[in-house]
């Protein structure tokens, strides 16, 4: 008998950051396997919005609110969930400031970078995932058996090559780096602290997402990256299905990048 190690037939999954540019991709990857989609974010709108397009591809997904950085606000999301699914198998932490969604100094040099961006940034980015972890996680314990991924970045990585972006309009703050390395080591620490338990935490590490780049920072970009080109949003899919499933079941603590080799060299 042919066992489909993708299967995800009637798992649950959360996907913060559910009206960004990668959570609908998530989702979409995760159903077309049988998952069951709850994308969860700040902006209530914006989230309903996502959803509605992803039920005009016959996707069945649900919009939920959450502030990532409040235990309350991830206590009444996990509540709301079991209520109506009974159960959370995935979590994805994919919530974060980026340049898609900045904060209110996000292009400030380091030496003027404000502490309250970098609280904000810190609190979304790592603060959030850590909270999404211990909420969501503990329902897991409880079942025995879940799949945590949390999104990292090349910048969780490596710095920032701090040459591409003069001139571009793009920038990279120095919060954003640190909160990501720290997705990376929260990963490790809570995937250790869990496998025994049934529980597997991985993170993804996405290069860059091609997101209508233009002129100085794409030929640079293309120019330092050994595949040369940015990566379509598309291309996280086959990581995403593969690290929720039990394709990946003696995968732990992994930071799984998909960077068209921009930190092989």
């Amino acid at each position: 008998m042919s066992i489909n190690l993708f299967d995800l037939t009637d798992r649950v999954a959360i996907i913060t950051g559910g009206a960004g540019l990668l959570a609908s991709e998530h989702a979409i990857a995760l159903s077309a396997y049988g998952a069951k989609i709850i994308l969860a974010d700040f902006n209530e709108e914006k989230c309903n919005t996502a959803v509605d397009e992803l039920k005009k591809q016959n996707i069945n997904a649900v919009a939920k609110f959450c502030d990532v950085t409040k235990k309350e606000s991830w206590e009444k999301l996990l509540s709301d969930v079991l209520s109506e699914f009974g159960k959370v198998d995935i979590l994805i932490n994919n919530a974060g400031f980026t340049n898609q969604s900045k904060s209110a100094n996000y292009d400030a040099a380091f030496e003027n970078f404000p502490l309250e961006d970098w609280n904000a940034i810190m609190n979304v980015n790592l603060t959030g995932a850590f909270l999404g972890c211990q909420i969501i996680g503990k329902q897991m314990l409880l079942q025995g058996k879940g799949s945590i991924i949390n999104i990292a970045s090349l910048y969780g990585v490596v710095s920032p090559n701090h040459n591409i972006y003069p001139g571009t309009g793009i920038s990279q703050p120095v919060a954003y780096s640190v909160s990501k390395h720290g997705v990376v080591a929260l990963t490790k620490y809570v995937a250790t602290l869990w496998a025994s338990k049934g529980i597997r935490v991985n993170a993804l590490t996405p290069g860059g997402i091609f997101n209508d780049h233009k002129g100085l920072f794409l030929e640079r970009f293309k120019q330092l990256n050994p595949i040369g080109r940015m990566s379509d949003k598309t291309e996280l899919r086959g990581g995403i299905v593969y690290l929720a499933s039990d394709a990946s079941s003696h995968v732990v603590g992994h930071n799984l990048i998909i960077d068209g080799g921009w930190t092989a060299w």
